[in-house]
């Protein structure tokens, strides 16, 4: 039996064929083709004329993967050629099944080395078109920072003189657009920091009494010049101190307001902050703002999460649409999500919970109240002397003219880095105003070398950096050279006489 099985499946897929040297079919056993017997096999196929079977030896010929179409059908064979005393020996193996699941594989096996290639290069493709990206907003912010410190710094010292009253209309508008600029610049860079992935939330205990007094305060301004109502709500039971990132959170609520006001023409805008629940030394609090704008279709509603997205096409386009986008992406990184509800032509609200750390007695706080009186009073009196390390011209003669209006300084100007040794060798300074980006030397590697002096006390000069670099990773480093604190351009001429003050007291 084993014989007769062995038999049939040995021939299953083999036909034999004799044939003359002149072609001419003697005997077939139709195994697989019908090839009849006084044919010309020249007829069955044209690839048998290019056999030479009128020169053919004794040497074997073998042919493989010949695909045969016979009546719309593909056969794909092995053909080997036999010299024989009768004429030529034709064995067809029928491999067709076999060829055509080998291209199958051999197509699937390809097409994912191509699909894996592309990925790879696509890959490369998006990673470099991010490292581009990435560059380009800090290099742009960086160059951006220089003007925008000049114009506040000059901002700040006309709307302390005499003008008339078309002059402060104009000084306003200056004003509103410089900071909408400046908003635009941090959301811009932000954007950036957080897909780079290098945006870090850095939590301090902060008084959520004062930010949102601060927000009330802040927004009802802004809601009355464009004639709208501001309310603001908050739960008696919220804790004072929290301890998280307050600028974060702070810049989270003010985009959430900026967009509510941007798109609200009547009626007016609510901001509520409430207690969800309070376990162990975590709170959970709920933000909210609702408006009576201009509200968003439910098909746009999650387009207006998408960096650089506005889906109101025919309204108001003032900004870049990254606001809300930062929003959704900050929560996220402060393991929150922003929700939101709205009703074309009706309104819109917006709202996200976040856990929270609170904290009874925080120890930042200190009883700094009870400091002598005629200590401070003193210190008033006092002309302190101050070296101003800046290179650009323009923020020289702003900077210039903030301290010089308070009366309270004497300042030496140094516009090149190698120079300030020479001065802080030769001269007694209480406090020193140090640019990082100088020519020859950098900011904080001066600050360096200034802080490991032998002699004169030098090395406990207070050092204030002003940098147009804005990432986290750029101020810890200036901070570990050994400066006390770091302004980022551009900034107000309060921030920065508060911190001279604070410093040298």
């Amino acid at each position: 039996m084993l014989k007769k099985l062995k038999e049939q499946y040995a021939n299953e897929n083999k036909q034999f064929t004799l044939i003359t040297k002149a072609g001419l079919v003697l005997e077939s056993d139709q195994a697989i083709f019908n090839i009849p017997a006084n044919s010309s096999i020249f007829e069955f196929h044209p690839f048998f004329e290019s056999l030479p079977t009128e020169h053919m030896g004794k040497e074997e010929l073998n042919f493989f993967c010949i695909h045969l179409t016979l009546k719309d059908e593909i056969y794909i064979v092995d053909i080997k050629v036999i010299p024989k005393e009768e004429g030529l020996l034709l064995i067809f193996y029928d491999l067709t099944s076999h060829y055509n699941t080998y291209q199958s594989i051999t197509q699937t096996r390809n097409e994912s080395v191509i699909k894996t290639e592309l990925t790879v290069i696509k890959n490369k493709e998006l990673v470099e078109r991010e490292r581009f990206k990435n560059r380009f907003i800090q290099n742009f912010s960086h160059e951006l920072r220089n003007p925008l410190t000049s114009i506040m710094a000059i901002l700040g010292l006309l709307c302390d003189t005499k003008l008339t009253y078309e002059q402060e209309k104009m000084l306003d508008f200056l004003k509103e657009s410089n900071t909408n600029l400046r908003l635009m610049l941090e959301d811009t860079l932000s954007i950036g920091m957080i897909d780079a992935g290098k945006l870090n939330i850095r939590n301090s205990v902060f008084d959520l009494h004062k930010l949102i007094e601060l927000l009330d305060f802040t927004y009802k301004a802004k809601a009355k010049a464009k004639g709208l109502n501001f309310e603001c709500s908050w739960d008696d039971k919220l804790p004072k101190y929290l301890e998280g990132d307050r600028l974060r959170l702070f810049q989270v609520v003010t985009n959430i307001l900026d967009n509510a006001l941007k798109y609200t023409k009547n009626g007016g805008i609510n901001f509520s902050v409430v207690l969800n629940q309070k376990r162990a030394n975590l709170v959970n609090i709920r933000f909210e703002v609702a408006d009576t704008g201009l509200g968003i279709a439910k098909e746009n509603q999650n387009k207006i999460f998408e960096s650089f997205n506005q889906v109101q096409s025919n309204e108001i386009r003032k900004g870049v649409g990254l606001g809300l986008t930062i929003a959704k992406k900050l929560l996220e990184l402060m393991g929150s999500s922003i929700k939101m509800e709205s009703t074309l032509g009706e309104g819109s609200r917006f709202y996200f919970d976040i856990n929270i750390p609170y904290i009874l007695f925080p120890k930042s706080i200190s009883n700094t109240k009870s400091k002598s009186k005629d200590k401070n009073s003193k210190q008033l009196e006092k002309k302190y002397k101050i070296l101003l390390v800046e290179d650009d011209a323009y923020v020289q003669t702003t900077l210039f003219k903030v301290l010089l209006k308070t009366n309270r300084f004497k300042i030496n100007l140094v516009y090149d880095g190698s120079l300030v040794f020479q001065e802080v060798v030769n001269n007694n300074y209480d406090l020193i105003l140090m640019d990082v980006n100088l020519p020859n030397i950098s900011g904080n590697q001066i600050t360096k070398l200034i802080r490991d002096f032998p002699f004169k006390n030098v090395k406990n000069v207070p050092i204030v950096g002003i940098t147009a670099n804005a990432l986290q990773k750029d101020i810890d480093q200036y901070l570990e050279a050994g400066m006390q604190k770091v302004l980022i351009k551009p900034f107000e001429n309060e921030e920065l006489l508060q911190t001279i003050f604070t410093l040298l007291k």
